[in-house]
This record gives structure tokens, C-alpha cells and sequence, in this order.
């Protein structure tokens, strides 16, 4: 089912998961767990054959013309890097489709393998939230001592359909190892890269990392502001959205219950995707 490639020498290194699919809005959970792997070395990849379903994970296709076609498949991967000077493992790409008992035998052995310290795991909700407010984030741990300062817990019990980083996450925690998972809030009218997000779950991994914020998250947190700035900007002469925004509730926190109020996806005004559309092309309108 995967391929080992190394065997890294690593220290009680933290074990980082998020992944691409249900439970990453806007995909910021994957986004954040790419940025933290962007300089990495594969430990482990899984095949894809073997987990995913090409008509949900699709692969991607390049065409250009005069050259050959490219495909790039659906991936599932442990990477080593390091963030300071910690050993961090991250599991990294789609969510599979197939066999998630037996990824998390072996997520599970690759963490007995490396002796993994704490469990992270991030994930991203929509929310009726705006985006000019800060990015919050709940979390949920099995050892209150993981909790950072400011870290925000669930109060509800909830049911809903699980994601597989929640599952894995279920597994590592039933292996006897410390875990802690922390969800992101994104604007329901936001769009991938939802940068404020994507820096509020950097700030979180890096905390348990316990590293101090560096150069690398202040460049993230320039990059969310922008994002603030210009959707304030797109706003601004677009009445119908920034009414909509404007009347998004602020009831939202540790709380994870679903809000009375909270606007559907057709309430959702076609001038919101129009600006939307308009921040990824800055030629239009």
C-alpha cells in the first residue's frame, strides 16, 4: 500500500495532518500543511492505486499546446522537515478514498517508527464570519497540557460526518499518543487562498512546535492582510455583497453549534461570486 523511501534520523519529532477534502473550507487546512512541507524529503508514499477513486480524485491534466501531457496524480505522502531546530513529520495530500483502517495501521506504525511525540491535526469549517474579523479557531485535545494560551475549546458535542484527519487523528489517540486538532473558521464566501485562515493554523502548529513566530509566518500574516485590504477594496463599490457581508451575525466562537440564521448557499448573492471571481483575475471589472 506505500513506499518507504527513508528513514530519517529524527527527535520526538511532532506529527502534523491535514488534508485535501472534506473538512478543509477553502482549503485552508491543506494550504497551511503544504506550507509547513514546502521544503521537505518524502519518508513514505502511499499508492494511489490502492486508495483512491480516479472519479472522485481526479487526476489533473496539463495541455499545452506543442508538448507533451502531464498528469499529476492524487498523492498521499509523509514528508520530513524542520521547523527550528524540531524534526516534524507531515502527512500530506488527498483525502483517500479507500482503505482508511489500513492507513491508519500505518500511520500508527510509522509512529512508533519515529517516536512521535504530540499529534497535530488542522482542519477548516465555513462559517457565517466576516472577513474582516480575526480567523478564529476551536480545538479539541485529549491532554489539556497541549492547550495553548488562547486556545479556544469546543463546548458542544457534536455528530457529523468524519473527515479521514479526524479519523487518523482517532487512531493515533487510541495508540496512546497526545493529540490535538485545531479548526480554522473561513468566511462561507471565501475562496482558496484564504490567507488570514491559513495563518491562524501556522500560528497554532508552530506553537506546538514551540517555535516563536519567524520571518516565514510574518510573511503570512503581510499576505493575509493583503487579502483583507483587497477584499475590503472589492467591497467598497459593490453594494450587494458588502451588504451581505455586512449582515453576517457575530455569534460565532466556541461554539459549534450551527447559528439559527446562518445564510444558505443560495442566499449566497451572485455579486459575492463576482468578486470573488474578480480577486482571481484582477483584469476583470
Amino acid at each position: 500500500m506505500y513506499s518507504l523511501h527513508l528513514s530519517p534520523q529524527v527527535d520526538a519529532p511532532i506529527l502534523v495532518i491535514g488534508l485535501t477534502g472534506w473538512g478543509d473550507a477553502a482549503s485552508a487546512a491543506s494550504d497551511t500543511v503544504e506550507w509547513i512541507a514546502s521544503t521537505n524529503a518524502d519518508v513514505a508514499t502511499f499508492e494511489p492505486d490502492a486508495i483512491f477513486d480516479y472519479r472522485s480524485n481526479r487526476p489533473y491534466l496539463k495541455a499545452t499546446s506543442g508538448e507533451s501531457l502531464e498528469v499529476t496524480w492524487p498523492s498521499l505522502r509523509l514528508v520530513h522537515t524542520r521547523v527550528g531546530t524540531r524534526d516534524v513529520l507531515v502527512l500530506t495530500g488527498n483525502e483517500p478514498d479507500y482503505r482508511w483502517q489500513a492507513i491508519c495501521d500505518a500511520i500508527v506504525e510509522f509512529a512508533d517508527m519515529f517516536g512521535v511525540d504530540r499529534v497535530v491535526t488542522v482542519g477548516a469549517v465555513p462559517a457565517p464570519i466576516r472577513h474582516s474579523m480575526p480567523s478564529p479557531s476551536l480545538a479539541s485535545t485529549s491532554d489539556s497540557r497541549l492547550m495553548l494560551p488562547g486556545d479556544q475549546l469546543m463546548v458542544d458535542s457534536i455528530v457529523v460526518p468524519s473527515s479521514a484527519t479526524s479519523v487518523l487523528r482517532a487512531a493515533l489517540e487510541g495508540a496512546g499518543y497526545p493529540t490535538i486538532g485545531y479548526w480554522a473558521q473561513v468566511p462561507q464566501y471565501v475562496s482558496r487562498p484564504y490567507w488570514p485562515a491559513i495563518h491562524e493554523l501556522v500560528r497554532k502548529i508552530y506553537g506546538q512546535i514551540g517555535v516563536d513566530d519567524t520571518a516565514e509566518v510574518e510573511e503570512v500574516e503581510r499576505d493575509a492582510m493583503d487579502q483583507i485590504h483587497k477584499l475590503d477594496d472589492i467591497l467598497e463599490n459593490r453594494e450587494d455583497a458588502r451588504n451581505f457581508v455586512e449582515g453576517l451575525g457575530l455569534s460565532v466562537g466556541s461554539s459549534t453549534a450551527v447559528p439559527e440564521d446562518l445564510p444558505t448557499a443560495d442566499e449566497i448573492a451572485d455579486e459575492v461570486s463576482r468578486f470573488l471571481q474578480s480577486a482571481e483575475d484582477p483584469d476583470e471589472g
